[in-house]
């Protein structure tokens, strides 16, 4: 039948811990998903998870030094699975652990990574959806069907984006009034959602009407890079961003200020690649105090240094501590705005060496230790094929950090057909927001001259693509929308909704009375008093 293998990649010897666990009971009886992770490097591992054992693998294949394997069966093309290992090297040097797949049809070079190191032991955390069924197993694997996937998001999204609510209607006595009419409404949402936009939205009050109806957060594509506001030196150049400033704030749209640098020399402005030295060191220091005098407390967010895992032209050029420089000069002009890492490669795979999920962590708390005011963990998101296990596992890890996740530029590669994108796009979408430590997600959508940069929620007459009907359909899902109802015989009427703003009528008899109330995060059922 087919074969199939994990490899674990290391240049270092390994030793192994893996999980092996029976399913949790839960309300559909099957497992229920277990958001555990671990960043540090610990003495001795943690409890397994889904209370399963500790296993020396006894059918491990190879060397053990180069790439160590397990052979596994029974692995069906129509699950999601999800794994965690323990590692320890002996070598001095941190090593880079990369898990792979191989079966008899497919080849996926990674499904999970950890930077290990000597004498302790770290946790990989990953997973996989295989494209067809593999038959041999001897290694324990958390297997989920995509109904209990679906289910997991689902308690997960009850949990952090939903709270139970008791409007209680009572008399001016305080004794409960039955039978009065309530009607509830959702009038803001708590959970920023949202897209780019660009500067075609500009005196086009179609596209301004299509993004105000579904939107309430916003990041401009390109209008505050450097090169689009001073693309000569010396002549600052704001007109544009001011104007999408006004649109955003006269609607009462959060926007994530991107980028104040990019650390790719291809985006650049060409007569800052020219200059050296003190001249350079006066350039940074001249774009940080026009562009965030300018903008204080009008973006919640700003995208310090972009991409920096990835390229490091400021740090080349300026030292070491060049990042450290921006981002605290970049917090004294706008104390209120969180200060953002943004990185591609994170969630969307793990084999790009440079910004594994370890790689980030260790980059914030580099920056942190050398006194950054560093609040805010950005994922950019450009998806291939998603890997729904492999991207909760990454946000698992993160999380430890405690710090506001976002995922700030969303959208599927336009290689796929737009019917295809849209699929992939729902599958990123509902990982992102069933994930308590996701605080906002931007679709990375906006409907410039010639298109978008991979993929677009329209056509260009605001007439929904494939992946613009999956997102209205979700924006849908995830709404409360509007509840009738009356009280019983306490004077009370409850719900479940989602988190944001409310609006609620109440009719007894001739009596009318409306009011709003919010409803945040919480644990506890939300109380709300009405006297008629």
């Amino acid at each position: 039948m087919g074969v199939f293998i994990l490899f674990i990649s290391s240049l270092y010897f390994l030793q192994f811990f893996f999980f092996i666990s029976p399913l949790l009971v839960s309300s559909y009886d099957g497992p229920l998903y277990d958001s555990s992770a671990y960043t540090e490097c610990k003495l001795q591992p943690e409890k397994p998870l889904y209370n399963g054992g500790i296993l020396n693998n006894p059918l491990l294949n190879g060397d053990r030094i180069h790439s160590p394997s397990f052979v596994l069966q029974n692995l069906d093309n129509a699950t999601k699975y999800c794994f965690s290992i323990w590692i320890k090297i002996k070598e001095p040097e941190p090593a880079l652990v990369r898990a792979s797949l191989v079966t008899e049809a497919t080849t996926l070079n990674c499904i999970g990574t950890v930077i290990a190191k000597e004498g302790c032991w770290s946790f990989l955390k990953g997973g996989f959806v295989l494209s067809s069924p593999s038959y041999l197993s001897t290694l324990y694997i958390q297997p989920f069907t995509d109904q209990q996937w679906r289910l997991n998001q689902e308690t997960k999204i009850n949990q952090a984006r939903k709270r139970a609510v008791n409007i209680h209607i009572s008399d001016k006595k305080g004794i409960g009034l039955k039978g009065a009419g309530v009607r509830v409404e959702l009038v803001s949402k708590d959970f920023p959602f949202g897209s780019a936009i660009a500067s075609t939205i500009l005196g086009n009050s179609l596209y301004q009407k299509w993004f105000v109806e579904r939107f309430n957060a916003a990041v401009f594509e390109n209008e505050l890079k450097w090169d689009a506001t001073e693309h000569t030196q010396g002549q600052l150049n704001y007109t544009i961003p001011d104007q999408m400033v006004e649109f955003v704030r006269s609607n009462q749209i959060i926007a994530r200020g991107h980028n104040i640098f990019w650390e790719n020399p291809k985006y650049i402005p060409k007569w800052v690649l020219n200059l050296t030295g003190s001249d350079l060191e006066s350039a940074v220091e001249s774009r940080i105090e026009s562009l965030m005098n300018k903008y204080k407390e009008e973006f919640i967010h700003w995208d310090v240094s972009n991409e920096m895992l990835h390229y490091d032209f400021y740090e080349k050029n300026l030292g070491p501590n060049a990042t450290l420089r921006f981002f605290g000069s970049a917090h004294r002009a706008d104390p209120l705005a969180t200060l953002f890492m943004n990185e591609f490669n994170v969630v969307e795979t793990c084999m790009d060496a440079d910004s594994t999920v370890d790689t980030y962590v260790s980059r914030m708390r580099e920056l942190k230790m050398g006194g950054v005011s560093m609040d805010g963990i950005g994922l950019q998101g450009h998806f291939d094929v998603p890997n729904s296990p492999l991207m909760r596992g990454v946000l698992d890890k993160l999380a430890t950090l405690g710090l506001p996740i976002w995922l700030t530029e969303v959208d599927i590669s336009n290689k796929f057909n737009k019917e295809t994108q849209a699929i992939y796009l729902e599958e990123v979408l509902r990982e992102g927001y069933s994930h308590p430590a996701v605080d906002g997600i931007i679709l990375w959508t906006a409907l410039r001259r010639g298109g978008c940069y991979q993929m677009c929620l329209t056509d260009g007459d605001f007439n929904n693509l494939p992946a613009g009907e999956t997102v209205d359909n979700l924006l849908k899902e995830w709404d409360t929308g509007i509840l009738n109802g009356q009280t019983d015989e306490h004077g009370s009427y409850t719900f479940f909704g989602f988190l944001g703003e409310y609006k609620v009528t109440a009719k007894y008899g001739n009596d009318t009375f409306g009011s709003t109330f919010s409803l945040p995060r919480g644990q506890e059922t939300k109380q709300f008093n009405i006297q008629m």
